[in-house]
């Protein structure tokens, strides 16, 4: 990897005409912004360098102002640093990011015509053994791998679907370009094309009871191999309440977007979200955390509570059947408190109130789209909070860098997105550039977190495929999960020793700590960039 630019660190891929130009300055001198002329250009908002306590750096966050398209420089003494705009910097990164998942489908061969040099053969198409009892076999195909192993987790997919189905349907046309994968062509937009994938995948997972399975995986996460060559018995692990909900809740979800475009697959979904539902009324009471059985050493993807993943399921199935009992259901759930700034796999919560406020609008009512649309605005400001105490604009504390910070950063800038949209508060749509500016390399480590992009870009990610299959860059559009300086691994931390929390950063493959990949981290990402893409 190139030497660290210690005076200016900045969006690597470019930026947007049209949108501020931010830049983080280290330079202890005097800055001159010059265009591709020679001629300075003077820059709307200076500021004055400020501790971040979260890098150690003495940084100032500098607003460049709205630039004409063109080449720039940044320049001191120190240093100097060249950046670009344009229409539309943002577009190949994004389908990038899409077509991320693309390249974690399991199950099929990737084809050079659509894989390129990162073609391999089938893999994982043997029977899987239920855990539960040998007896039973059965034939489970599909979906995505996980993250840089080979498991497949109804949860994480579950979340990752919702991610891509509301980007596509808040701005269409900044995730509708053609990806180049084996549906393209078919009428159906390709980041629909990608999400059926993984659906197709999810339907299987469902036990007749109406109960989905928590997870299809080894019982020991497989060496660095190539997925064809993982050849170890897959088994389907018992079911739990939040994979249940949460596919109940993706399914209802699915059958709203799909029913435009193939009717029967859509009814299929909302027919196994209604049977998951009523799985989890049956079983209600008895809620336990799923833990893996003894043996298992695969991801765990275990939660305390799967209240928020039944308040996404019922806003989700109120939208797509309009009954009385999932809304009356939504309210109970609501009214027992929900975080609903929260994205990831472990706390839905946020996809509920997507789905309350950009899907089902007035029409939730007074408690589940006037009282929550008050909550949901007053809980994102803290995002906003966050993002103007970090002196880099980071919208995450210090002592929050935890395993994937990717996400709680990518949830955050998620955030500010829907209180602008319902606010038009400038603010906030600034607050998120900021974090997708983060992601492509404006922070303390100076690094594009996304491979294949960026002039100081991840190389080695915790990823089997680009550790194993010889060729020097890593498998492109995936995001690595980043510093991480609260779960660590022994020899992370020490190579790590002292290093303040936002360069807790092993950018080596062994680190799954805070270099591996995962659909879901690339999922809230999709959703800020087809955003910023419109």
């Amino acid at each position: 990897m190139n030497e660290i630019n210690n005076a200016f660190r900045i969006n690597q891929t470019g930026y947007a005409e049209g949108l501020p130009v931010y830049a983080a300055v280290l330079a202890k001198d005097s800055v001159t912004l010059k265009d591709d002329n020679g001629k300075t250009v003077p820059m709307e908002e200076t500021a004055a360098p400020k501790p971040d306590e979260a890098s150690g750096d003495e940084v100032a966050l500098v607003n460049l102002g709205k630039l004409k398209a063109g080449t720039y420089t940044l320049e001191s003494v120190e240093g100097k640093r060249t950046l670009t705009v344009s229409e539309k910097p943002w577009k190949a990164v994004t389908n990038a990011l899409i077509k991320g998942l693309y390249y974690q489908r399991c199950g099929c061969e990737l084809k050079p015509e659509h894989a390129g040099i990162y073609t391999h053969p089938a893999c994982h198409t043997a029977p899987a053994t239920d855990w539960e009892d040998r007896s039973v076999l059965r034939r489970v195909t599909g979906g995505w791998h996980d993250a840089g192993d080979y498991g497949k987790y109804v949860g994480p997919g579950a979340v990752t679907v919702g991610h891509m189905l509301y980007t596509w349907k808040l701005f269409p046309e900044g995730c509708s370009d053609e990806l180049n994968i084996p549906e393209t062509g078919n009428g159906m937009p390709d980041i629909l094309n990608e999400a059926r994938y993984e659906l197709e995948w999810m339907l299987q997972m469902q036990r007749n009871d109406g109960a989905f399975h928590h997870k299809l995986t080894k019982a020991r996460f497989a060496p660095f191999i190539m997925p064809q060559d993982d050849k170890e018995p897959e088994y389907l692990m018992p079911v739990s309440h939040c994979a249940t909900a949460a596919a109940c809740a993706c399914l209802a979800l699915s059958y709203r977007v799909y029913k435009a475009f193939d009717e029967a697959f859509a009814n299929r979904m909302l027919l196994s979200a209604r049977r998951a539902w009523e799985w989890l009324m049956k079983h209600a009471d008895d809620y336990v955390p799923f833990r893996n059985p003894e043996g298992v050493f695969t991801g765990w993807y275990g939660e305390r509570t799967d209240k928020d993943d039944r308040f996404w399921a019922a806003c989700e199935m109120y939208a797509a059947t309009g009954e009385r009992e999932f809304r009356a259901e939504a309210e109970r759930l609501y009214a027992d408190g929900q975080q609903l700034t929260a994205f990831g796999w472990a706390d839905v919560g946020g996809m509920g109130a997507l789905c309350c406020l950009f899907d089902l609008g007035e029409k939730a009512g007074e408690i589940l789209y006037d009282r929550l649309k008050a909550d949901f605005l007053r809980q994102s400001e803290e995002a906003l909070k966050l993002s103007h105490g970090s002196g880099y604009g980071t919208a995450l504390a210090a002592d929050q860098y935890v395993w994937g910070s990717i996400l709680p950063i990518m949830s955050n800038a998620m955030a500010m997105i829907m209180n602008a949209l319902i606010t038009g508060r400038q603010e906030m749509r600034n607050a998120a550039l900021k974090q997708w500016n983060y992601a492509l390399g404006m922070n303390a480590l100076d690094i594009c977190f996304v491979t294949g992009f960026g002039e100081r870009r991840v190389m080695h990610p915790h990823h089997r495929p680009s550790d194993a299959d010889g060729i020097e860059e890593p498998v492109p559009g995936l995001i690595s999960g980043g510093p991480n300086n609260r779960m660590t691994f022994p020899m992370t931390k020490e190579k790590m020793g002292n290093t303040p929390p936002a360069k807790y950063f092993v950018e080596e493959t062994f680190s799954a700590d805070t270099n591996e990949i995962a659909i879901y981290w690339n999922s809230p990402a999709i959703f800020v960039g087809a955003y910023f893409c419109r």
